[in-house]
């Protein structure tokens, strides 16, 4: 795959691109050999990095492709994080 321009001001194009690299060229192996990892997609170069933690595959990533967009993946499972938010009693994003 040639390299794409994303833009860091559209984050449902980077993760639609994400899922998309994955699911075409790294899901079926990594969800049979890194269940429970994290992998960080470099779209614009359309490589993965894998970590024991989110913060593992995203230095590797980095190091690897400084100028990388990345959507990160936890494999095996449908989001990388649970994120809520409150009904507006409270202003405060969480994070679980």
């Amino acid at each position: 795959m040639s390299t794409m321009a994303f833009s860091l001001s559209n984050p449902k194009a980077v993760a639609e691109a994400g899922e998309r690299i994955y699911g075409e060229k790294y899901r079926q192996k990594y969800e049979k050999e890194y269940l429970g990892k994290f992998v960080a997609i470099d779209v614009t170069i359309s490589s993965a990095f894998i970590g024991d933690t989110a913060e593992q595959a995203l230095e590797k990533a980095r190091a690897m492709s400084p100028n990388g967009i990345f959507h990160l993946i936890l494999v095996g499972s449908p989001g990388a994080f649970r994120v809520g938010y409150s009904d507006g009693s409270t202003p405060d994003w969480f994070f679980q």
